[in-house]
């Protein structure tokens, strides 16, 4: 096969030489129009960028500057060319991107007349004839370091008292617990709970509430500082003031010079709450319970100090509030039982453990039995009969009473079908409950079924509650109690006189009776206080259409006089101590075995006829 013989450039004709001459130049002017297009791009999107960008030397001189500078560096661009660049920026210790003197990452620009500004470097080297040049990139940092600083103050920090937190209370907590132990002088860890705090939450509202907390933490704050000072992040302060959640505050109180130091710090809380705050309208006083342990006096760890403390706390709250109390083994001892008689109580309900007695209620004028009211008791294997004020805390704090509670209803009702299928007089039946069943949302509708199942007339069933209840208006006991008047079922306040001082509830409310509590009625008819009261209490019912009944009455004075002041119904002792269910029937059985007695003896005094079946106490 016929090869044709290669040409190389020199053999081609001059045409063809002509040719390859256009065709590199052509090469190099498109390379240069290509480097000039790309350069002109560059400037563009140099000068329009939305951030700061300059243009510096090896040496860190600006040799040009965007528009965008003007905003960061408070200055126009052409007062930074031919200055250095370096000395605007201060980054902390690290290596530089390569020969340039500055770095990626965060750094701090020090601007002429306004103030420093955290910012973002982005470095780039741009090849270019006479030197290295270097593309600096600045991005405004202030919005994400103030986003940092939230975060970081959220996670630390209470948002709504700016107080320390849980989680930089247990911090400070176990830094003072270290200079504790090194310096040998001693540390008190306090908590204050609010009293009755829920109370003013629930009838005022939450924003009142929230009000309150920055109240009390800036009154505490205050009177911490009139004793030394409060410690936030500085670990050299004394007292430390922190809002653990809800309504429970901690002091930690560092270098005290003993337990009366310690004393006289929670004094001054106490006495510094005791100041009105106007909330809602309305001028609120509030109290707080402190629990206080002593480190290394109690030579424990972290969290068995923290619930030393809080048990103390607790311990304040049952002793009236608004005072404190220390930790002490006793204390410890008394907190065990509770924690063993709060396992025997979640087992006495599956082993029906748990009964019901009733004390008789009767009519002071004419000495009918009107009712009786069912109080719980129980019958402990290992114990026998354990007191109702031994128990009934228990049960309400565990959450244990709306089961337990819910029996009774049904128990009480129950007997007193019982009763009925019996032959004996139709009694009504009061029953005592709580706040927390109160508030239950199945509260009203398990009630119907129950007195329906039992046919019970609902006007025979009466609801006893506490004024401090109805003193929360809100809506759900507003609807709990609508729901009772409309059954038909009667309301009750248990205790009168012993709670709030406003009665504005009174005539929100349709209440059918006032119990008398037996504080006022123990002492008469000498104490003339008590007298005053009494008959403040009967005077009012009586214009209010409700019926009196009196708690605790133990002597025949003590029925006469109240007697003679109106008063509807008595129970107590006089009468009878509560009874379980056959010694009730008994004691039934024998009035009305001298119901023709009474009739015989209509001139007969009636407090002689009530002596006559009243139950021997002693018994």
């Amino acid at each position: 096969m016929n090869r044709r013989p290669a040409k190389n450039l020199k053999t081609l004709s001059p045409l063809g030489a002509r040719v390859r001459r256009w065709l590199v130049q052509r090469w190099v002017d498109n390379s240069w129009v290509r480097r000039a297009e790309s350069e002109k791009r560059f400037l563009a999107l140099f000068e329009h960028a939305g951030e700061a960008m300059v243009v510096c030397n090896a040496a860190g001189e600006v040799l040009a500057a965007n528009g965008a500078v003007a905003s960061l560096f408070a200055e126009a661009p052409a007062a930074l060319v031919g200055k250095p660049l370096t000395p605007r920026l201060q980054q902390a210790a690290g290596a530089p991107a390569g020969p340039f003197v500055l770095r990626n990452g965060e750094a701090t620009l020090h601007q002429h007349r306004a103030p420093e500004r955290p910012v973002e470097l982005r470095i780039t080297r741009l090849p270019g004839a006479g030197g290295e040049h270097w593309l600096v990139a600045l991005r405004d940092n202030a919005d994400r370091v103030q986003t940092q600083e939230r975060l970081a103050f959220l996670a630390n920090f209470d948002s709504l008292t700016g107080l320390p937190n849980r989680t930089l209370f247990r911090d400070r907590l176990a830094q003072a617990m270290g200079r504790a132990q090194r310096s040998g002088r001693p540390l008190a860890l306090m908590f204050l709970d609010l009293d009755r705090f829920k109370v003013i939450n629930d009838s005022l509202g939450h924003e009142a509430g929230d009000r309150l907390l920055q109240h009390v933490a800036q009154t505490l704050t205050h009177s911490l500082r009139g004793a030394d000072s409060v410690a936030r992040l500085v670990d050299a302060e004394p007292i430390t003031l922190s809002r653990l959640g809800g309504d429970e505050f901690t002091v930690i109180a560092e270098g005290l010079g003993g337990v009366e130091d310690a004393m006289l710090v929670a004094r001054r809380l106490l006495d510094a709450l005791n100041t009105p705050v106007l909330l809602g309208g309305e001028e609120v006083v509030v109290s707080a319970s402190i629990g206080i342990s002593m480190y290394p006096t109690d030579d424990v760890d972290l969290d068995t100090l923290v619930r030393h403390t809080d048990m103390a706390m607790y311990r304040s709250k049952s002793l009236g509030r608004s005072t404190y109390s220390f930790f002490s083994d006793d204390l410890n001892a008394a907190v065990a039982a509770r924690l063993s008689l709060e396992v025997a109580l979640r087992h006495a309900m599956e082993r029906n453990e748990f009964l019901l007695h009733f004390q008789p209620k009767v009519c002071l004028r004419t000495g009918t039995v009107t009712g009786v009211e069912a109080l719980l008791r129980w019958q402990r294997p290992d114990l026998g009969l354990v007191p109702p004020d031994r128990f009934i805390s228990v049960l309400e704090d565990t959450g244990m009473i709306l089961p337990v509670g819910a029996w009774v209803i049904r128990a009480a009702c129950a007997q007193l079908g019982e009763w009925d299928r019996m032959g004996l007089p139709p009694l009504r039946m009061a029953v005592n409950l709580s706040a927390r069943q109160f508030r239950h949302q199945f509260l009203a509708s398990m009630v119907e079924d129950t007195l329906r199942e039992n046919c019970i007339v609902p006007g025979r069933l009466e609801i006893e509650l506490t004024e401090s209840l109805l003193m929360e208006d809100n809506e759900t006991n507003r609807s709990m109690l609508a729901s009772f008047s409309r059954m038909g079922v009667r309301m009750a306040i248990d205790d009168f006189g012993t709670g709030h001082s406003s009665l504005s509830y009174l005539k929100r409310f349709n209440i059918d009776t006032l119990k008398i509590d037996r504080s006022f009625v123990k002492s008469l008819p000498d104490s003339s206080e008590d007298l005053a009261i009494s008959t403040a209490i009967i005077a009012m019912a009586r214009s209010m259409q409700m019926s009196v009944v009196a708690e605790g009455v133990e002597t025949e004075p003590q029925a006469q006089i109240l007697r003679e002041l109106g008063c509807d119904e008595m129970q107590g002792y006089l009468l009878s101590r509560p009874l379980p269910p056959a010694d009730l029937v008994a004691w039934l059985h024998k009035r009305l075995r001298l119901d023709g007695a009474r009739k015989l003896a209509m001139g007969r005094d009636i407090g002689e006829l009530l002596a006559l079946t009243a139950f021997d106490a002693t018994a």
